[in-house]
């Protein structure tokens, strides 16, 4: 076996443990909701599958904007609660969800742990982790791909055009998600030029 397929194992192992790990460790607080980190770590799988899997980049090029990102969804997630605290409509209203979900659950999950779980990330990636990698894909590919379900559920929803909480802060946070994976891409290229494009 090769010293890259070690690698990759021993890779493996570490988010699988870490996957485990921190869905029982949200388990404890939020219950059944904390399964909803299985869709995202399954994107940011492939996310980091396919990029700083095979390039590992040096962290501190890219560590301004995506701190610069998880500000502005701490920013993003304030607005979500704020609105709801107003009596405004949730993005997540008239889903059909197995279980109750309820405001406290909520913030816990996403205005607390959420950005516990991606300051790890930056940690972990300082410290050239390969998980801190998979855990700063696994961001990347919930506010590129999830946060713009807030474009889409206002029109979704029963009744006229309406804000639902978020709204108005999710597109400049999309925009940051996918500026920093740009960021992420382009020191991935230059890793690969300095190694003869391998």
């Amino acid at each position: 076996m090769t010293s890259t397929q070690d690698d990759t194992r021993r890779s493996l192992l570490q988010i699988l443990l870490f996957v485990f790990a921190w869905v029982a460790f949200e388990y404890s607080f939020v219950r059944f909701l904390a399964f909803g980190w299985i869709a995202l770590f399954l994107g940011g799988f492939v996310l980091w599958w396919y990029t700083t899997r095979r390039s590992p980049i040096d962290p501190r090029t890219i560590i301004v904007p995506y701190l610069l990102t998880i500000i502005l969804f701490i920013a993003h997630v304030y607005d979500e609660y704020k609105s709801e605290l107003l009596g405004l409509r949730r993005v997540m209203e008239g889903w059909p969800l197995p279980f109750p979900v309820n405001f406290e659950l909520m913030v816990t999950f996403a205005a607390t742990l959420g950005p516990i779980a991606w300051l790890l990330g930056a940690v972990m990636m300082l410290k050239r982790w390969n998980v801190g990698y998979f855990v700063a894909s696994t961001f990347m590919f919930g506010m590129m791909f999830i946060e713009p379900l807030h474009l889409i559920t206002p029109f979704s929803q029963p009744g006229p055009f309406h804000y639902v909480g978020g709204l108005w802060t999710a597109p400049p946070l999309i925009a940051m998600g996918w500026y920093t994976f740009f960021a992420f891409r382009r020191e991935i290229k230059k890793a690969k030029e300095a190694h003869g494009g391998r």
